[in-house]
C-alpha cells in the first residue's frame, strides 16, 4: 500500500457514489483510497475518525432503566474488600443511538438529581486518573482513597460491574435510578 494514498472506509452501497467523486480501488487490497491531490473533505464521510477525534467525543446517554450497580472487590493498592458501583441501564440512548444492556463508565459530567442519588456511595466521586490522564467520576477506596480505574472494573468479560451489573447474586446489589438526566461520558 502506498504512502501517499488515504484510505476510505465504504460500505458496498455506496462504492458508486465514492468512485463518482474520484476516489480510485487498489486492486489488491480491494479497498478504496483517494491520492495526495484529492481534498479530503470531499470524502469525510467515509474517512477514517482519528483517535483523537474519538478520545474528544462526548456521548450523551439517557435511559429509563437505570440502576446503581454494586459489586464487592479488592483494591488494587492496599487489598482491602470495598464496594465498588457503576450506572447499569438495561436500555437507553447513547448519543442517539438505542443500546440494551450496558454500563457507563468514565462519566465527565452527570445532571443533579442522579449526583443527588449517588450521595450514599461517598467514595464514587470525580477524580484524575493518571492512567487516563483525565478526570472523571469513579469509585475510591475509603482505606487509602486509590482511584479505582473503570478500565479494571467495566472493561472485560470476567469484570465485576460488566459481569455483576444485570444480576444480583451475593452481596451484589442493583438500585433503581430515578430522573431522565443526561449522563455524559467523556
Amino acid at each position: 500500500m502506498s504512502s501517499n494514498r488515504l484510505y476510505l472506509y465504504v460500505p458496498p452501497e455506496e462504492e458508486a457514489e465514492v468512485e463518482a467523486l474520484g476516489a480510485l480501488r487498489d486492486p489488491e487490497s480491494a479497498c478504496w483510497y483517494i491520492g495526495s491531490g484529492e481534498d479530503p473533505t470531499r470524502f469525510s464521510k467515509w474517512l477514517e475518525e482519528s483517535d483523537e477525534d474519538a478520545q474528544d467525543e462526548e456521548l450523551s446517554i439517557t435511559s429509563d432503566e437505570a440502576y446503581v450497580a454494586s459489586a464487592t472487590v479488592s483494591c488494587w493498592r492496599c487489598r482491602a474488600r470495598i464496594v465498588v458501583i457503576c450506572i447499569y441501564c438495561a436500555s437507553g440512548i447513547a448519543s442517539g443511538e438505542p443500546l440494551a444492556r450496558f454500563t457507563v463508565s468514565h462519566i465527565s459530567a452527570m445532571d443533579s438529581a442522579l449526583v443527588r442519588q449517588l450521595e450514599p456511595w461517598g467514595t464514587f466521586r470525580e477524580g484524575y486518573s493518571e492512567g487516563s490522564q483525565d478526570s472523571y467520576f469513579a469509585n475510591h477506596c475509603p482505606h487509602c482513597r486509590a482511584l479505582q480505574e473503570d478500565l479494571y472494573l467495566h472493561s472485560e468479560p470476567d469484570q465485576p460491574l460488566l459481569q455483576r451489573s444485570a444480576r444480583r447474586t451475593g452481596r451484589d446489589q442493583a438500585h433503581p435510578a430515578r430522573g431522565k438526566g443526561p449522563v455524559e461520558r467523556g
